[in-house]
């Protein structure tokens, strides 16, 4: 039994779920005709239907309100039957679309701000989330990692807030993982080379994390050391912008492998070996790209990601918009996997504030979603090469000592002669284009 096999059977024992036997499946399914992926997703689609019309005051409300039934539900083109949702429409009455017996799926709480700017606040059923780590675990095995038997450095996450020491627990949980944590929340000349030296010590051969960070990585130790081989690199998170591939393929000599997740959706898109087209995930969600019009795109089309988790039943999210933009894909790619394609994802994007300190704070990794009970909303702004802004929609709850613990955090982090602020506002406009950005650079330095 090898350290892969070990770790999913901890996590299954862990969350009472078949970790081994969901990987299994995966595996298997990349491989599906389109009648199987079409007969699956249906069938999931009718049960989550159906429960959520049981159990849920507003989707039976919804369906109520348009005369349907769950029998009207009988393949994938009938969700189209019900309206699109977003966090806007949800916020209000977030209450009603948890499902009455949402406990017996031990729904696990989690907090997104997502690519809208707009705090959200969801659960995702335990199995549901198991069946999403398989198909991450697919997809790290198309770049030859195996996930717990290889170690893996992650430039990502970071937290800036103080959370104490690692409890026992969660220091064998990291173990188990395999990975080194290399946080992000800002990335400074000398906290770089420490992460090179550890790398080469370590003798990590993978690498993982935002697309922004692996990206400013890459380009110093390319710049300082000339390269380092890795075996395979992957990102997630963020729009993957041609330039950044680029210089991470030059860097560390391999193919880079870029992932498209919701987690509030419970979707992924993931590109293969080829580093081509993205592989859509069939078994957690089925994913609508629709136009203006509301009708799904052709080939080569861009428009509007829309998601209807099939395993969440405690939140049930039928046709939920995150936000998201992507090009449908065409064709079959030269991999020989079945799954459906997207061309590109176009609407995850997050700015680098490059400061004259010599210091690059991720926007990504500000976690200003833990105050999800006490701001509305929220925007980075770079005004001046050494003037950072925070712009905040208030909720009532926000306090004098909350904006004190964020001016002391980000203070802490922007470094030596950066001048911080927060503005107090009643709303934040979208771009031309009608998106969000949480972080605005009004200065020239990609």
């Amino acid at each position: 039994m090898n350290r892969s096999t070990i770790t999913f059977w901890l996590l299954g024992l862990k969350h009472g779920f078949d970790m081994n036997g969901m990987v299994k499946f995966v595996m298997e399914n990349q491989y599906w005709s389109q009648d199987q992926i079409t007969d699956y997703q249906t069938r999931r689609m009718r049960l989550m239907i159906a429960h959520a019309y049981a159990n849920t005051l507003f989707y039976r409300w919804v369906m109520d309100e348009r005369g349907l039934t769950p029998a009207d539900f009988r393949d994938l083109s009938d969700l189209k039957k019900l309206p699109t949702i977003g966090k806007q429409e949800i916020n209000p009455c977030w209450d009603d679309l948890i499902s009455v017996n949402s406990g017996q799926y031990k729904p696990m709480h989690r907090v997104t701000s997502g690519t809208t700017g707009v705090t959200f606040q969801y659960y995702n059923d335990v199995k549901s989330w198991g069946l999403n780590w398989a198909t991450k675990i697919r997809t790290f095995s198309w770049g030859g990692y195996r996930f717990g038997a290889d170690r893996i450095a992650t430039l990502k996450g970071g937290s800036m807030l103080a959370r104490g020491k690692p409890s026992l627990k969660s220091k064998i949980w990291k173990c188990l993982h395999n990975y080194l944590d290399l946080p992000v929340v800002h990335l400074s000349p000398e906290g770089m080379e420490s992460y090179h030296q550890l790398m080469i010590k370590e003798r990590i051969r993978f690498l993982r994390g935002f697309p922004s960070a692996v990206f400013t990585f890459a380009k110093y130790i390319d710049e300082q050391h000339g390269g380092l081989p890795l075996d395979a690199t992957f990102t997630s998170a963020e729009l993957l912008h041609g330039y950044q591939r680029e210089q991470i393929e030059k860097t560390f000599d391999t193919k880079h492998i870029d992932a498209y997740g919701c987690g509030d959706g419970m979707a992924g898109a993931n590109q293969c070996e080829l580093a081509r087209s993205y592989h859509v995930n069939i078994e957690t969600s089925v994913m609508e790209i629709i136009n203006s019009a509301g009708k799904d795109c052709q080939p080569g089309e861009e428009g509007e990601v829309v998601l209807t988790s099939l395993h969440d039943f405690a939140m049930p999210l039928i046709r939920y918009k995150p936000g998201d933009m992507a090009v449908v894909g065409e064709g079959a790619c030269p991999c020989g996997r079945t799954l459906p394609l997207l061309n590109k994802i176009t609407g995850r994007t997050s700015d680098l504030l490059v400061l004259p300190n010599g210091r690059t704070l991720n926007g990504i990794a500000v976690p200003f979603a833990d105050w999800a009970d006490r701001i509305e909303k929220f925007q980075l702004w770079h005004t001046a090469p050494s003037e950072i802004r925070l712009k905040i929609i208030p909720k009532p709850t926000l306090s004098q000592t909350d904006l004190d613990h964020i001016n002391e955090i980000m203070i802490h982090h922007l470094g030596e002669g950066i001048k911080f602020g927060v503005d107090l506002v009643d709303s934040i406009p979208l771009t031309k284009a009608g998106k969000f950005k949480y972080v605005i650079s009004l200065l020239n330095n990609k």
